[in-house]
């Protein structure tokens, strides 16, 4: 049983999971890990679970209606939160504007990132409708998908459409980025250079976030190297590119 909620647990490969979707634990997660991949800062795990506590939230479209007076005002382990969570929501509202790909990958869809998101709005479901509605036969036929992973989104979307309707109401869509690397696809490697991953996704491009067929760049801080990943990159005829070299390809 889930020591959270006392749920029966099930196993899936060597692990043991809470599927029980109102368990806190679950709730909690899924609300940090959706602040952690919008890129948003200072909501740390004790805040989140404080917000839950206070009865301020239970899903990640709840963040956005809180009143920073309602929480600077609950507590965490005796402690007043305070200030912490007026910054936390600052952040959180400067970044209500988000591509599609970004909204989908970000609810924790099994099998289902950012990155392959991306490829299915890049594919022509590029709006919530054409998404809902997508079959499992149409979305196995586009390339690195699978049918493996068109059932996971097919059934991980339909039990988050009403969640997905609600975030619309806080969030405001970005329009489909088009630019010089549209179609194209950027993996980097040895370094972490967010700034340069939006920059990509800017100009209409794909970030992986692995060495596979169809990669258009591995980008390397040393494109010379010897690494698994830049060999396997020539293996596959992907060009192995520098920082300096995508900023080019960006600027056309």
């Amino acid at each position: 049983q889930c020591p959270v909620c006392a749920a029966t647990l099930i196993t899936e490969g060597e692990y043991l999971l809470c599927r029980n979707d109102e368990c806190p634990a679950q709730v909690a997660g899924s609300i940090r890990r959706w602040v952690q991949k919008i890129g948003v800062l200072h909501f740390g795990a004790s805040l989140i679970e404080a917000m839950i506590e206070g009865g301020l939230i239970t899903t990640c479209a709840d963040l956005y209606r809180v009143k920073a007076e309602d929480a600077e005002n609950l507590t965490r382990d005796g402690r007043r939160v305070g200030g912490a969570a007026t910054r936390a929501l600052e952040e959180l509202h400067s970044k209500k504007t988000l591509d599609l790909h970004t909204v989908i990958g970000s609810l924790g869809i099994p099998l289902i990132g950012r990155s392959m998101a991306k490829v299915i709005v890049d594919a022509g479901y590029d709006s919530t409708d054409k998404l809902l509605s997508a079959s499992i036969s149409s979305l196995a036929e586009i390339p690195s998908m699978g049918e493996t992973k068109a059932e996971a989104f097919v059934k991980g979307i339909q039990e988050r459409k009403d969640l997905i309707a609600d975030l619309l109401t806080v969030l405001t869509l970005k329009e489909k980025s088009v630019g010089n690397m549209t179609g194209k696809s950027l993996c980097l490697t040895g370094f972490r250079d967010p700034a340069l991953e939006a920059a990509f996704e800017a100009a209409g491009g794909t970030i992986k976030g692995s060495v596979g067929r169809g990669l258009t760049y591995l980008c390397s801080k040393d494109p010379t190297g010897t690494t698994g990943k830049l060999a396997k990159a020539r293996e596959l005829g992907t060009e192995v590119v520098s920082k300096d070299d995508i900023l080019r390809l960006i600027a056309g």
